[in-house]
């Protein structure tokens, strides 16, 4: 154990000075937008379930998804514009103010509006988030990520549980209005510590003017990409399956949203302890040290054991809220950046496209989807559903690392850049 620990801090040894002053700017930026989130999405979510019930979760992850795919259309053609910097300054600034102008009509005017509220916060976490994401693996290579991606990601897990366990503690003392703004400021914050980063050159803007096709962009990786956007949308159904009948149970038990917003701040609280203590116990020495395969077995494994674990307890408010937790706390740190390491195995050009069609297309695909699926089905069928994903899962793992071997294979022997 100490010898892979030493061989953890030698990687981080050989950063020199000023990435590593980038990598705190941009995980102390992951801090910050975690913190936020919660305080934004139990108050958001509180006054959905509600003024509309549980079952507006579905139309209203639906509305997320038509949002995010507008401004994603609109964000391809300004980041040929703009610098990272400038464009995140400029999705934090938007964001704020639409926060703030969705809460004013919500308390002025009418109800409906905590749809708007409810989709915004869907939109900004993705958005930044990703823009984070994309800065970073713009600047380092895959020895690298392996290793900080890990503590990146525990500095983001650390700010969600700070300010899931500050909501829950504050919210009968100081209202959901204070949360709820507190939360728009840390998010506008982030961008001291995001615009001071260096500039990353890509090869990408270089070749702007050939406007990229990202379908072309994959051509000689199709299938091994079409299998990552597989996990992704199965990934997307259990995660929602769960959500939905988390919510469910939320509604009938829990009447008031201070009652509901305190509930979900111990959740999502819970779900960013779990979040951290993988990411700094396990993402480290299973990226380093155990094979992509059997790190990605694990995931469908430990949503398997946790769904069981919800069947023979009977369904009830507490085991489908340790289900959810663990759902959601495995997807926020090993899935999440195991996937980001699978891309790796491309090249410059390939990795665009693969993260176009995966991360974004198929992810908002994937929750409008099964959005549908649940407005439509009976509650007693999403157990049925969520087991086939989890089945599904496993059986597309077999054929993606075939994929993934042959072409990181091909990766080592050729003398293209292998990092984004």
């Amino acid at each position: 154990m100490r010898r892979k620990i030493r061989e953890i801090q030698s990687v981080i040894s050989e950063i020199d000075n000023k990435k590593r002053a980038d990598l705190l700017k941009l995980g102390t930026c992951l801090f910050l937008l975690f913190f936020s989130y919660p305080l934004l999405r139990t108050t958001t979510t509180s006054i959905l379930i509600t003024n509309f019930g549980a079952k507006a979760s579905p139309y209203a992850w639906i509305y997320s998804v038509l949002a995010l795919t507008f401004i994603v259309i609109l964000i391809n053609k300004l980041q040929n514009l703009l610098k990272s910097q400038t464009l995140y300054l400029l999705l934090s600034g938007l964001t704020s103010l639409f926060f703030l102008t969705f809460y004013f009509l919500l308390n002025y005017h009418s109800k409906i509006w905590a749809y708007p509220l409810y989709v915004l916060k869907e939109v900004y976490i993705v958005l930044l988030v990703h823009s984070i994401l994309g800065h970073l693996n713009a600047s380092i290579k895959e020895d690298v990520a392996k290793v900080v991606y890990g503590p990146l990601g525990a500095l983001g897990s650390l700010g969600g549980i700070i300010g899931a366990f500050l909501t829950s503690f504050l919210v009968k003392t100081v209202g959901i209005q204070t949360l709820f703004l507190v939360g728009i400021s840390f998010i506008f914050i982030s961008n001291f510590f995001f615009w001071p980063t260096s500039e990353v050159p890509s090869k990408l803007q270089s070749r702007n003017k050939e406007k990229i096709n990202p379908i072309e962009s994959t051509k000689g990786a199709r299938p091994f990409i079409l299998l990552i956007a597989a996990l992704v949308l199965l990934g997307q159904f259990i995660i929602n399956i769960g959500n939905y009948q988390f919510n469910v149970q939320l509604a009938d038990i829990f009447a008031s949203s201070v009652d509901k917003t305190e509930y979900l701040g111990k959740v999502y609280g819970s779900i960013n302890t779990l979040s951290l203590f993988i990411q700094i116990t396990l993402v480290p020495f299973l990226f380093k040290y155990v094979k992509p395969f059997y790190t990605h077995l694990s995931i469908p494994l430990m949503y398997g054991a946790s769904f069981l674990f919800s069947l023979i307890m009977g369904g009830s408010l507490i085991p489908i809220t340790v289900t959810f937790v663990i759902f959601k706390g495995v997807d926020y740190s090993l899935f999440g950046s195991a996937k980001e390491l699978l891309y790796f195995a491309l090249d410059d050009i390939q990795k665009y496209g693969a993260k176009y069609g995966a991360d974004m297309i198929t992810y908002r695909l994937a929750k409008g989807v099964i959005s549908l699926i649940l407005i439509k089905i009976s509650p007693s069928l999403t157990n049925i559903l969520l087991g086939v994903c989890l089945v599904g899962w496993i059986v597309c793992l077999i054929p993606l690392f075939k994929q993934y071997k042959r072409l990181h294979q091909f990766q080592e022997t050729s003398n293209e850049p292998n990092a984004l």
